[in-house]
């Protein structure tokens, strides 16, 4: 396991080494940073600098919070944010390029690029074990990837920077062709699957399996569609993942790592930890990204609610036994006879039109009286399933559809997700559009309020229509939607201001 106690000293080690170049740090002398030359020595340095870059993947500003929710989850269709100031803007539509959550964001994500680039430029020199040599360039590979595939699919236009940054001519660049883009991460993707184990060195860690997930997602972006469909059944095919019977055990702390978790964040609760990005001293690393996401009354933030649309798409089909789909009561909280919230009954938790509401139940943790109490940013510890067997059974379906039609193969793999949730086969004989569409309603059923949704409606190119058609998607804070704007989130004003050679995305 990335232990806390390694990572922080690691992250403390290297922090100078990986730092964004500026033209002060150009000029003068730090006599306390640490030397390139007297830090790539040997096997032991190689580890902790791995171990730096995945570093930026749980803080508050990666996936422990900003990247949990705020500019992933809050953005989709299956969600309806209430208005904050900052914090729920990217989700209101009301997102601007001074918005210090996009900037946190976007800074984590490029320094998880910054550190594989070293990773990968300086272990090779390195005497050690061949064998874990190759292991540790995977893993580097696969998290360079990671964080550009994320980047691009967030903000759209990015440099492609693939080297070490050791003067400023080195980051001040413009941005490169999406293109270019997606060849890079396919070809780190290809690197890191050759070089991973099928099992980690530590829980937590890339994995082959993970990049073969990965970079059949990259083809299916690319809407190639056989390459895609090629990857995902690697492992649709292989026995390595399988899924789970309890669907909610995929968003609980007591069943962390389980059998269909195929690359999974590791969060780990400090109760003395810092608000700050990796590189800082003792940065929280909890699941701090519930009080987003929690219902009004057991958070400290503004909350969001489940569209009706949603909870409609769950209702309107039956399980083979006539009950509600179970993946139902593990995504959404609403009106039916026993509901809980956190530990009160729902009847009693909320008063007038908020018992009207559907609110979020996935990753929230009932174990707790609330998102606040014993703690909020650091307490959590259910850790984020990036990619899970189901979502990759789903993306095989996906593609396999698009390159030949509606075959036996997109059958066994949609129904096979159906089944954990004792759901009725697809009907059978469906026109290449209609199976699009039932697997389409398949990762709504499947994945709402996991942060997959936003990325979804722009790779399908609907985004803009879904939300202008339906204003009432943002009916809890009346933001409306700008057609070649909202789609992406903006380049963070102060790398605009410091690279003349950036240009702002459309409508910011």
């Amino acid at each position: 396991m990335l232990r806390r106690a390694a990572m922080v000293s690691a992250l403390l080690l290297t922090s100078s080494v990986f730092t964004e170049c500026s033209e002060k740090a150009l000029d003068i002398d730090n006599p306390n940073q640490l030397s390139p030359t007297l830090f790539w020595r040997n096997a032991d340095d190689a580890e902790k600098a791995l171990v730096a870059t995945y570093g930026p993947l749980t803080t508050i500003m990666g996936w422990g919070r900003m990247m949990g929710a705020i500019l992933t989850t809050l953005r989709g269709d299956d969600l309806n944010p209430f208005p904050a100031q900052e914090v729920n803007d990217v989700g209101t539509f009301a997102v601007a390029s001074t918005d210090n959550r996009v900037l946190e964001g976007w800074g984590e994500l490029n320094a998880i690029v910054a550190r594989a680039n070293q990773v990968i430029a300086n272990v090779p020199a390195i005497q050690m074990n061949e064998a874990r040599k190759k292991e540790i360039l995977g893993e580097a590979y696969f998290l360079r990837a990671f964080a550009h595939f994320h980047l691009l699919n967030m903000w759209g236009n990015i440099p492609l920077i693939t080297k070490p940054v050791n003067a400023l001519e080195d980051i001040l660049v413009p941005q490169a062709p999406a293109a270019d883009v997606w060849a890079s991460i396919k070809s780190d993707l290809r690197q890191a699957q050759s070089s991973l184990p099928a099992e980690p060195k530590d829980v937590g860690r890339a994995t082959a399996g993970a990049a073969t997930a990965l970079l059949g997602k990259a083809h299916l972006y690319t809407k190639d569609w056989a390459a895609a469909a090629t990857e995902f059944k690697k492992i649709v095919d292989g026995t390595q993942y399988r899924l789970v019977a309890n669907y909610q055990d995929n968003f609980q702390a007591a069943t962390n790592n389980n059998a269909e978790s195929i690359f999974e964040l590791q969060y780990q609760r400090s109760d003395t930890g810092n608000w700050g990005p990796s590189g800082t001293p003792n940065p929280w690393r909890g699941q701090a990204w519930e009080p987003d996401v929690a219902p009004k009354g057991y958070t400290s933030q503004a909350s969001t609610t489940i569209n009706r649309w949603v909870y409609d798409l769950f209702m309107k089909e039956k399980t083979i036994t006539g009950a509600i789909d179970p993946r139902a009561f593990a995504t959404m909280i609403w009106n039916y006879p026993g509901a809980k919230v956190y530990q009160d009954d729902f009847t009693k938790a909320f008063t007038g039109s908020d018992q009207n509401n559907v609110w979020v139940r996935k990753y929230l943790n009932f174990d707790r009286t609330s998102s606040l109490t014993p703690g909020s940013w650091a307490y959590p510890t259910n850790n984020r399933r990036m990619i899970r067997l189901a979502d990759v059974l789903l993306m095989y379906a996906e593609a396999e559809n698009e390159a030949n039609g509606p075959s036996a193969a997109v059958y066994a793999a949609i129904n096979r997700v159906r089944a954990r949730a004792t759901m009725p086969n697809i009907a059978p004989g469906l026109s290449q559009a209609a199976m699009r569409e039932a697997i389409r309603n398949e990762r709504v059923l499947e994945l709402t309020a996991e942060g997959d949704r936003i990325f979804d409606l722009n790779r399908w190119g609907i985004t803009a229509d879904v939300f202008t058609r339906n204003p009432a998607l943002r009916s809890n804070s009346g933001g409306q939607f700008q057609r070649n704007k909202n789609e992406l989130l903006p380049i963070p004003q102060n790398d605009i201001n410091t690279n003349p050679q950036l240009k702002q995305n459309p409508g910011y």
